[in-house]
C-alpha cells in the first residue's frame, strides 16, 4: 500500500482467520471468497463508504452486529477506527487484506 490515505481500501472484507499469521489478520473479499465453513461467526471490515468504515462482529447470539463509525489516516499506512481501535494496513491487493493492531 502506498501513501498514508485510503487508497486501495475498498469493498467489503470478510475475516478469513484461518490464514492469520502471528499479529497479522488476513481478510478476504466478501462474496467472492469461498470461505470454509466455520464454527465462530467472521469479522467484517467494509470501506466502501469514503472516510468511513463499517465493522461486522459477532452479537451475543452469533449474528453479525454491524457499526459504521469514522476512519481517520495517521500515515504509514496506519488509521484510526471511530472506535478509537487503531489499524496498520500490512498488504492490500484486490484479493488479500492484511491487517494489525497497531
Amino acid at each position: 500500500m502506498m501513501g498514508g490515505g485510503e487508497q486501495g481500501l475498498s469493498g467489503s472484507w470478510t475475516h478469513s482467520f484461518e490464514e492469520d499469521v502471528g499479529a497479522d489478520m488476513v481478510y478476504r473479499p466478501s462474496g467472492t471468497f469461498a470461505f470454509p465453513v466455520g464454527r465462530r461467526p467472521r469479522d467484517t471490515l467494509d470501506f466502501s463508504m469514503p472516510g468511513q468504515v463499517t465493522t461486522g462482529a459477532p452479537g451475543p447470539d452469533d449474528r453479525l452486529q454491524r457499526s459504521t463509525t469514522s476512519l481517520t489516516p495517521l500515515g504509514m499506512n496506519r488509521f484510526r477506527i471511530g472506535d478509537g481501535r487503531e489499524i496498520e494496513v500490512v498488504e492490500v491487493r484486490s484479493d488479500i487484506l492484511k491487517v494489525r493492531s497497531a
